[in-house]
């Protein structure tokens, strides 16, 4: 089988690999140019899900656990005791990708497809994939389905004192959360939300600094983003046409963490039904990714806090049986204690009122 894949991003070169050895595939790439557009935080056991194993050198650093920051203050400690996470190069982390597909003789084209583009490989492959990331222009122009909302990120690598082995999660902000991401001797720091992320990462930076945790105020980087919300009701195949990836949006709404489930997606490119296939493998965490970003970003910062006490006192069931990927196995493990089911009952109307 003949498949032309449009982006040589992490989920276009994933989705090359699982095909590799059995179709020919082409890949087109519209600008070589890398740069970093996400934390680079990714799960130990996610990366080992998707069967491509990662060269030590595009590790920069390893995570074992997390401190959940409450709108007051409050700090929830989540230590997972051995190694949970990488913070990983992804410009590394993506030209590693690259270099295995080129060990296959898998020539990438250098080439900025456009409409005409696609007619013309759907004329000569068996399938056209889209892996183009958050480029939504041939979306548009094909009259494609694509995510209805987005998040917008900024982050800034900056002298932070921290725990080079825990990220920070803080929940100070509309939408979504402030992180702080340990690397080597710096840390990556940033937010994400619906508006303009400037004015709310330089607010961060300044409440860090009254805190006195930085010192030196000089950025060694920045970075920007744009992350899809997933839209479960978005279709994915137009006959010969696929879309996988942040192309998909197949991301986590709750983290917005996007190689992992895209990878998983990937999978079943070359499967009779595409569409079936993943979201049977994933359309239900995706889902349920969802159903948490928005009952956190509707809650009021007293009920977050609320949230937050009720999470504190039973976060070993985390710690034991949590999953940084699979939510669902996250919250089946915390709602099968009964005492936490109280509280969190207990809490409900708080929480619905919120909601309403």
């Amino acid at each position: 089988m003949e498949v032309s894949i449009i982006g040589a991003g992490p989920i276009g070169c994933i989705s090359a690999l699982y095909g590799i050895e059995e179709h020919d595939i082409s890949i087109y790439e519209g600008r070589r140019e890398r740069r970093m557009q996400c934390s680079g935080l990714i799960s130990k056991d996610g990366l080992l899900s998707l069967g491509i194993p990662i060269k030590k050198s595009v590790i920069q650093n390893r995570i074992r656990g997390a401190k959940l920051f409450s709108p007051s203050g409050m700090v929830v400690e989540i230590d997972g005791r051995t190694t949970k996470a990488y913070v990983i190069d992804r410009v590394g982390f993506d030209n590693y990708l690259i270099d295995k597909i080129l060990g296959f003789d898998v020539d990438i084209i250098e080439k900025q497809v456009r409409l005409k583009d696609i007619a013309d490989f759907r004329g000569h492959s068996d399938m056209v994939v889209l892996a183009t990331g958050t480029n939504y222009s041939l979306h548009r122009s094909l009259g494609l389905d694509m995510p209805k909302e987005f998040l917008f990120g900024a982050q800034y690598e900056m002298m932070i004192e921290c725990d080079s082995e825990f990220v920070e999660l803080h929940f100070n902000i509309p939408d979504f959360f402030s992180w702080i991401i340990p690397v080597d001797e710096y840390a990556r720091v940033g937010v994400c939300l619906k508006t303009n992320p400037l004015p709310y990462l330089h607010k961060f930076i300044e409440g860090l600094g009254n805190e006195g945790r930085i010192h030196n105020y000089s950025i060694r980087d920045e970075h920007y983003g744009l992350i899809p919300i997933h839209n479960p009701s978005m279709r994915t195949k137009y006959g010969d046409l696929l879309l996988v990836g942040d192309a998909a949006g197949h991301v986590k709404a709750s983290t917005g963490g996007g190689i992992v489930m895209g990878g998983k997606a990937a999978r079943h490119i070359y499967s009779e039904d595409y569409e079936r296939e993943w979201r049977k493998h994933i359309g239900n965490e995706l889902r349920l990714h969802l159903m948490i970003h928005r009952f956190l970003s509707r809650l009021s910062d007293k009920n977050k806090d609320r949230l937050f006490s009720i999470i504190n006192e039973h976060k070993y069931i985390i710690e034991e049986k949590g999953d940084m990927d699979s939510a669902y196995k996250s919250l089946s493990a915390l709602f099968r204690n009964p005492t936490l089911i109280a509280k969190f009952i207990s809490s409900l109307p708080a929480f619905i009122y919120d909601l309403l």
